[in-house]
């Protein structure tokens, strides 16, 4: 089969190998990806909302021109906010599970399901993590993006980042998903599946060449950008009177909530355009040492939290707590930064 002729097939693979860091950085991460591979509902509802979300942002992020740090921010909180619409999380916390939550807003808006969840662990786990394990593995993707570097880098602040990412992710993992057999059943498939497609996708020549026609690019064609609405629209629809309906708010709240929206799209207008292009160190010897030994590296965190509970001793719940607890000032304190200062102050 000649180069051409591979290409669509080549952009399927790739397509699907994306769709699954989307989903499995944060869900599986999360404790709620469990038993994935044996889970339709992984295939109905799950990969598709993280892959679509992340695909189309990426897109209209470059259409627009909107690929700074804090435009990808907002992009990412944008994300965040189907918490409130699919599964209701926003406003009604975790009923009759064991989701980590404390206090709220008034009744309908949670500290930790707000500040913690939309400003911090899908903005940064659920779309910047993400976009900067693709745009590092794959320099066709990143060309447009200023974010393998800041955790996938070289510097000692992308390390410590790394590390800092790592004590709460690899915590959260393990806490969250306590049964050893599920645990595995879990990560050893997903990261099997992610370093195989990897593996071919680099054979294949797909981490090479950054051209408009280059097999890893960002952007969606109009036919995938209008399969991607209707799939979004379904993905909201649907769950939104099926999924838990019983804990839909007030009107007044759901309007709050609408008004999110418009404070967003004003925000991204403020940030402008990025300008000039950042331009990413990628010539490394090996873009996957990082990424994928740091996911490596999370599995085993968790994994050794497992055992030492098994054994008795456990990770004190203290340091458990301050994993989810900081959540909390690290989305606040990004929102404050990246939008506070650097799109309505110092611009």
């Amino acid at each position: 089969m000649n180069k051409s002729a591979r290409r669509p097939i080549l952009r399927l693979v790739f397509l699907i190998w994306v769709a699954l860091i989307a989903f499995g950085l944060p869900e599986i991460i999360a404790g709620t990806g469990r038993l994935w591979l044996s889970n339709p509902g992984t295939y109905v509802l799950s990969i598709p909302l993280y892959s679509v979300h992340f695909l189309l942002l990426c897109h209209v992020a470059i259409k627009t021109g909107r690929t700074s740090w804090p435009a990808l921010f907002l992009f990412g909180v944008l994300f965040g906010l189907y918490e409130a619409w699919i599964t209701k999380v926003v406003w009604s916390g975790y009923p009759g599970s064991d989701g980590f939550s404390f206090g709220g807003f008034g009744q309908w808006f949670g500290i930790h399901e707000t500040l913690g969840l939309v400003l911090f662990y899908h903005a940064v786990i659920s779309f910047l993590l993400p976009l900067a394990v693709v745009s590092r593995l794959f320099s066709a993707f990143g060309q447009h993006f200023p974010v393998p570097n800041w955790v996938f880098g070289t510097t000692w602040a992308a390390l410590l980042r790394r590390v800092g990412l790592l004590f709460i992710l690899g915590i959260i993992t393990g806490h969250n998903n306590p049964d050893l057999v599920e645990y595995l059943q879990t990560w050893v498939p997903y990261l099997g599946v992610i370093w195989l497609g990897y593996v071919v996708l680099r054979r294949q020549g797909v981490t090479i060449g950054s051209g408009p026609d280059a097999v890893a690019r960002a952007t969606l064609s109009r036919v995938g950008f209008a399969v991607a609405v209707i799939l979004l629209m379904a993905i909201y629809a649907v769950p939104y009177f099926k999924l838990q309906p019983e804990m839909l708010p007030p009107v007044s709240v759901q309007l709050v909530t609408l008004a999110f929206y418009p404070v967003l799209a004003f925000l991204l207008w403020r940030a402008g355009p990025a300008g000039q292009a950042v331009q990413v160190s990628q010539d490394i010897k090996d873009p996957a040492k990082m990424p994928l030994y740091w996911l490596l590296a999370v599995f085993v965190m968790g994994l050794l939290g497992i055992f030492s509970r098994s054994a008795g001793i456990g990770i004190p719940d203290g340091i458990i707590a301050i994993a989810f607890v900081a959540m909390v000032p690290l989305g606040l304190g990004l929102f404050l930064w990246l939008v506070g200062w650097k799109v309505l102050l110092r611009r």
